[in-house]
């Protein structure tokens, strides 16, 4: 593999060299590399559902854009990029803990992320890499692109025997045309704005990475993103009620936010199903606990909406 890295950076940079492999989960591994005398990232696919250069040019669109911390996009290619290391603070890792100054930083600076794009995203959908840099599928309505959004999972999970969650899910939605409406306009989400994304320091977002999950959707899609990994369902927690603190001191919610929550519940744990087997991180036994457990948490948000 990093003969094939080195071959693809000889063409874009005049040195260049392969440091370490610093992540491989499916369908994306990561390297650490060096391009004329950079300290630099080297993210590609490995996976029919990888979108690295999807990422390189939605970082870059965001470092370009807004006043949010991103690395330097430095080549997007068909199927990896490459960014500068983010040597101006620190970067995002496994470690940093999702307290209340955490997360009344993170509230507020994706608030930031959402308060700068929205003029400059104009429909819903998934974010594409094309020949000029970056579209959007183009939904008029959120509730397409959500329904899109959960077709485009349906084929891993019919590959393994749980084409049923995302078809009554379907179903679902194609019974409630307006579920979805007032969630408001479309804007720049990050998709997975949590700790190991986003560093804080001295009170603001410092760095934020990995934009593979990036989509233009309502804000609430990002927040409901962000909350559920990071805080859990416990709605008193004081962090989780630090990170909407922090999001309301910059841009107001929708109303009848909270309403519409456990849409985004299901539109996640289609999520979560899918990247069960994409990732494939745990064995057969593990995998199918969790798939159990993620059909029931989908029925059962179902029942409570019908109800």
């Amino acid at each position: 593999m990093s003969t094939e890295i080195t071959t693809r950076l000889d063409a874009q940079f005049d040195t260049c060299s392969v440091v370490q492999q610093i992540h491989d989960v499916p369908p994306h591994a990561v390297y650490e590399v060096t391009v004329d005398g950079r300290r630099a990232v080297y993210k590609t696919d490995t996976g029919q559902t990888g979108r690295a250069a999807m990422e390189g040019h939605v970082t870059r669109f965001v470092g370009e854009n807004t006043t949010i911390p991103v690395p330097e996009t430095l080549y997007v290619g068909d199927d990896y990029y490459v960014a500068a290391w983010h040597d101006d603070a620190p970067a995002p890792d496994d470690g940093q803990t999702a307290d209340e100054d955490w997360a009344f930083a993170a509230g507020a600076g994706l608030a930031r992320l959402h308060d700068e794009t929205a003029p400059l995203v104009d429909s819903y959908g998934a974010f594409r890499s094309t020949a000029g840099g970056l579209s959007v599928d183009g939904h008029e309505q959120w509730h397409e692109a959500a329904t899109d959004y959960v077709r485009g999972r349906r084929p891993v999970l019919d590959r393994h025997g749980h084409a049923d969650m995302a078809d009554l899910v379907l179903k679902y939605l194609e019974a409630h045309p307006n579920a979805f409406a007032g969630a408001g306009e479309a804007v720049c989400c990050h998709g997975w704005a949590t700790p190991d994304h986003v560093s804080v320091v001295d009170e603001e977002i410092a760095c934020l990475l990995d934009f593979e999950h990036a989509i233009a959707a309502p804000v609430e899609y990002d927040y409901w993103r962000a909350v559920g990994p990071t805080f859990g369902p416990d709605s008193d927690d004081d962090a989780r009620n630090a990170f909407r603190k922090g999001y309301e001191s910059i841009r107001s919610l929708p109303d009848e936010f909270d309403r519409r929550a456990p849409l985004y519940a299901l539109l996640n744990f289609v999520f979560f199903f899918e990247s069960l087997y994409v990732q494939d991180q745990h064995g057969p036994a593990e995998t199918a606990e969790k798939a159990a457990q993620f059909r029931k948490t989908i029925n059962n948000i179902l029942d409570d909406l019908k109800a």
